[in-house]
């Protein structure tokens, strides 16, 4: 081997090599490739203050909250994926009367793409016990013991601009399955999405509403929400990051006698992704 054929291999090594660098695995339409695995490993904290009022008699209470979960990702194909994940909450203030307050989901997300036009689809089946989760204080009467099942549809877009920068928008609409009332939150969220090869950053607006129709206690109500992530590659396939959420606003819940209004409410949490 010549000396200019050893500076051509070795350029495109060098290309090579860097174009596996640029690889995002924090993007929003993310997902790993044909028989790769992701797992992404995170501890949050959430504080929510929120006012009950109703004739004669009015409230404030602040809650606390601390959890921490995991989520493992397997690409079948470059464009399919299957998902599950496991959370935990620890009862820091002794409303479960425990700290094994378990919640668990399976999933799975199809991506496709015309031009630079980015298509997403996620399906979520997330289920948890109340006898586990509330301990011997269950609230969950209409449901006895048994498992509560959510299940919730995510549908993407997003517009592939070059230069790492991806603007998008999620809606996203969940139902708790096995409750009498039936409730229903949908939300719509649009946002922007920055890659740079060392570090992503991310930032949406979320608008988020509800109807308890059946439920005495909620009506309808509607919440504005701040969200943004930073992240950091340690290397190719490992990336630490920040991660929050703040509501800007939101519209009282009320059933005609009393009302609920939520305020100061953020979520703060830390997270380490591996590509394997």
């Amino acid at each position: 081997m010549n000396y200019k054929t050893m500076l051509l291999a070795g350029a495109a090594l060098l290309i090579s090599s860097q174009a596996m660098a640029a690889q995002d695995i924090t993007g929003a339409f993310a997902v790993p490739g044909k028989g790769q695995i992701s797992s992404d490993t995170s501890i949050g904290m959430t504080r929510a203050k929120s006012k009950f009022t109703a004739p004669g008699f009015s409230r404030s209470r602040a809650d606390d909250g601390l959890y921490a979960k995991e989520f493992i990702e397997y690409g079948v194909t470059d464009q399919f994926s299957v998902n599950a994940g496991i959370m935990n909450e620890f009862d820091k203030e002794g409303h479960y009367n425990n700290d094994h307050n378990f919640m668990y989901n399976v999933g799975a997300k199809y991506n496709t793409r015309k031009d630079d036009v980015l298509l997403q689809a996620a399906v979520n089946y997330t289920t948890s016990d109340p006898h586990d989760y509330y301990g011997k204080r269950s609230l969950r009467n209409d449901r006895g013991n048994k498992w509560q099942k959510d299940l919730g549809l995510d549908l993407k877009a997003g517009l592939d601009l070059g230069n790492g920068i991806t603007p998008y928008i999620v809606y996203s609409i969940d139902s708790v399955i096995d409750d009498n009332h039936r409730p229903l939150e949908q939300s719509i969220s649009a946002g922007i999405h920055k890659f740079t090869g060392k570090w992503a950053l991310d930032g949406a607006v979320r608008y988020e509403w509800d109807k308890n129709n059946k439920d005495r206690f909620e009506k309808n109500s509607t919440e504005w929400w701040l969200d943004a992530s930073a992240d950091y590659y340690l290397k190719d396939n490992v990336v630490i990051g920040v991660y929050g959420s703040y509501l800007m606003d939101s519209k009282d819940k009320s059933d005609g006698i009393a009302k609920y209004h939520d305020s100061t409410t953020y979520e703060l949490g830390l997270h380490v992704k591996f590509l394997f």
